[in-house]
């Protein structure tokens, strides 16, 4: 597998099937909106309430504007670090289900299948909802774990290098994990498509890592990621079928 070109070929599949671009996009317009509601709430209803309540304990004009624009400062602030911690994995919660269409949808067209009608995407979306959102949950929960060792091994100098590694097979695990889940791949099957794949899967999980931590790229990168290592993955055992 040529993973430097693959880059450019995940970029040729949004030409070849403009919905699987719509798709990707879809979990960052709702999680902006979202965002946006909570913002206009944050700083409409809850700001008004504030200020009422600001007029009502201070008497002095003075102090009443001082601790009133002082609360708006902590709002954007809080507003501010909030969205930067959260937005992404709020998006990434609400991206499950469109990724396994996207993952789908990108499968058919490096296989040189007719792209799949809308309507079926959005019957496997509701129909596959249910199983898409219990395997995320099953494997956040196995990423948190190996991130907390992940975590504790950077402590230890010269275990460095494997926390970063183990992060960076986490994130590409993150994006394999909607063609392991649709071909039904057991534990250990998986486990052997990490195995036989270590070096392609771990140094564009780490490029990917350090792409991912840039504000407003990591948006892009998450949807691009999971066509990216789609790609990956039908190549790789397309290449095993026909060497078989």
């Amino acid at each position: 597998m040529n993973i430097v070109a693959t880059l450019g070929e995940s970029l040729g599949v949004f030409k070849k099937d403009k919905w699987i671009a719509i798709f990707s996009m879809a979990p960052v317009l709702i999680g902006a909106l979202l965002y946006f509601w909570f913002g206009s709430y944050l700083y409409g209803d809850l700001l008004d309430q504030g200020r009422a309540f600001i007029e009502q304990s201070v008497s002095s004009g003075g102090w009443s504007s001082f601790f009133y624009w002082l609360l708006v400062g902590i709002l954007v602030i809080g507003f501010y670090f909030l969205l930067s911690w959260t937005f992404v994995l709020v998006v990434s919660g609400i991206a499950s289900p469109f990724n396994d269409i996207v993952s789908n949808r990108v499968e058919r067209v490096i296989q040189g299948k007719e792209a799949e009608e809308v309507n079926k995407s959005f019957d496997r979306l509701f129909k596959r909802l249910g199983k898409t959102l219990l395997n995320e949950a099953k494997k956040i929960g196995f990423i948190v774990l190996l991130n907390i060792l992940a975590f504790a091994l950077s402590f230890v100098g010269v275990l460095a290098p494997i926390s970063m590694l183990i992060s960076a097979l986490l994130l590409a695990v993150g994006f394999l994990d909607y063609s392991w889940s649709r071909k039904s791949f057991t534990f250990s099957e998986c486990l052997n498509d990490i195995r036989t794949s270590f070096f392609s899967y771990g140094i564009m999980g780490g490029v990917f890592l350090v792409l991912i931590t840039i504000p407003g790229v990591n948006l892009f990168i998450l949807p691009f990621g999971v066509v990216y290592f789609t790609i990956l993955h039908v190549k790789k055992y397309s290449t095993e079928i026909v060497n078989a």
